[in-house]
């Protein structure tokens, strides 16, 4: 062979060269001078090939005799000759390295066998358990623990002999942060994801699906720890089975998908806001003039709370046409109705800390609203710590309820400034309506204002399902129609908000002040 044609060869081999060394030294730096090594001993000796198409099987042989003779060379030790010793056979360092090396590749396939395969081989070869034994342990018949140790002898042996090099997600974690919509108690799903590795499993798994086998190379953790996850994640149908691979079974919002449709909603909602803007001040001064709580506030915190409310109102709209178009929210495994869903960034591009529409206390005498536009800072923000006794001391305040002095959650959001003590009452320090006011008087006020937010919502909602099919597995284009419309609904009324604030429409809320939460008496 020709020694151009050679060095073109070794060229377009020298990543997987270079695997070959690393796989066998574990030492970057001794992995490339092994690389370089090999390739000098393969251009020196390649014009003794007859036969063009043997390179490759002529390139590995020198690559394992110059690994091979690179051993040797540096374990070599001069050993006094034993008189004593009888036979013809010791081991010699190179033996010893190899050894080491077959053990640490059994130990790596045993990491990446399944349950069955790995348990009955595990308790067979390392436990010394009969097949009649494991049998009995395992529940299954002898014939079949004979079946998995010899599939698992069979796997094993194949994977000994493969490459294999970990996926960047087991040296660089993705981010993968996760969203909820719908009623009741979601905290399971946020307990789920306080680790990185239930995240990074549904990013791998997202547009293809794929073995444990590829997960555990992908992320560089063991089968064995990967099953109890990936069993959690299907309980919570976050993942689904498909045959012998598993697929993330939730939407997934990239940020190259909310970058590219940022971009096109963005002048939608500015020029909408100009016209919400226009109306609400119309009608602003019939509003302030209303009987209720907090009606002596300041013209812009009052601003704030109507341009709220009607945002709300729209939400209520915008809602009921997706539920017309799409049907009822999906039951969970928590035993409510919405949908889990995530990023694989964190929040950056979100507009909101939570919305919480409709907060009812137990006896339905009293609910509340909060909605954390993210451009009103944490001060402003709601958030529950025990969702029952949050609700319950806000629900309290509104209803100017005694002070239960052993509710810890009541404390809080005094501490927090939503709620005040005073003579032995409490009191909610943002605006509070009666029911009757709020269906009978503020609603037809505020409802050509909410329209026009819907209309808008629904055009902005349309073209982000659209965008969304480019973005998300075929298997999920159904439930990303959905949830584009539950999603990008909300960025509209954050949107719409922060256009206002731009122009100096609303003015940024002073101290303490709690400008969208509103409360309503039954």
């Amino acid at each position: 062979m020709e020694r151009e044609k050679a060095a073109q060869l070794l060229s377009d081999n020298l990543k997987n060269i270079f695997a070959f060394s690393l796989s066998r030294l574990y030492d970057r730096s001794k992995a490339e001078d092994l690389t370089n090594d090999i390739v000098c001993e393969v251009l020196k000796c390649a014009h003794r090939l007859k036969n063009d198409d043997a390179f490759y099987g002529f390139m590995w042989r020198i690559a394992e005799n110059t690994f091979k003779k690179r051993i040797r060379k540096n374990n070599f030790q001069t050993t006094a000759f034993d008189e004593d010793f009888v036979g013809t056979y010791w081991v010699t360092p190179e033996d010893e390295y190899l050894k080491a090396e077959e053990l640490h590749l059994l130990r790596r396939e045993l990491s990446l066998l399944s349950k069955q395969y790995r348990e009955t081989t595990v308790a067979y070869y390392i436990a010394g358990k009969s097949c009649s034994e494991i049998s009995a342990d395992f529940g299954i018949s002898t014939e079949m623990v004979k079946y998995f140790l010899f599939k698992a002898r069979k796997i094993l042996k194949e994977g000994i002999g493969m490459i294999r090099e970990f996926g960047e997600k087991s040296y660089h974690p993705g981010t993968f942060r996760m969203d909820y919509w719908g009623s009741g108690d979601n905290s399971c799903y946020w307990q789920l994801f306080l680790r990185k590795l239930p995240g990074n499993i549904l990013l791998s798994a997202y547009y293809t699906p794929v073995t444990m086998q590829e997960l555990s190379v992908e992320l560089g953790v063991a089968v064995v720890y990967l099953e109890d996850e990936i069993a959690l994640l299907m309980k919570h149908d976050i993942i689904r089975k498909i045959g012998d691979k598993y697929q993330t079974n939730i939407v997934i919002f990239t940020d190259d998908y909310e970058k590219e449709l940022a971009e096109k909603i963005k002048p939608v909602c500015q020029k909408a806001a100009e016209q919400f803007n226009e109306k609400l001040s119309e009608v602003l001064p019939t509003l302030k003039a209303l009987d209720f709580k907090g009606n002596d506030y300041s013209q812009n915190r009052l601003k704030w709370t109507f341009a709220n409310l009607a945002m709300v109102f729209a939400l209520n709209l915008s809602d009921s046409i997706g539920r017309k178009r799409f049907g009822d929210y999906p039951l969970l495994s928590n035993g409510s109705y919405g949908f889990v869903f995530g990023y694989d960034n964190d929040y950056q591009n979100h507009h909101f800390h939570g919305l919480y529409g409709h907060c009812e206390n137990s006896d339905h005498t009293a609910y509340f609203s909060a909605e954390n536009y993210r451009i009103l800072g944490e001060s402003q923000f709601w958030e529950p710590v025990n969702w029952n006794e949050s609700v319950e001391a806000m629900c309290d305040a509104i209803l100017e309820k005694s002070p239960d002095p052993d509710s810890d959650m009541l404390i809080k959001q005094i501490r927090d400034g939503f709620i005040a003590s005073r003579d032995g009452k409490l009191s909610a320090e943002f605006p509070v309506f009666s029911s009757d006011m709020l269906d009978g008087t503020i609603w037809p006020i505020l409802k050509p204002l909410a329209e026009d937010v819907c209309g808008c919502m629904i055009q902005v909602c349309d073209l982000a399902a659209q965008t969304l099919r480019d973005f998300i597995p075929k298997a999920l284009v159904e439930q990303g129609e959905q949830l584009a419309l539950i999603h990008h609904q909300a960025d509209v009324m954050a949107l719409i908000v922060e256009t206002m604030v731009e122009r100096n429409w609303l003015a940024m809320p002073k101290g303490n002040e709690k400008p969208c939460v509103f409360g309503v008496k039954r």
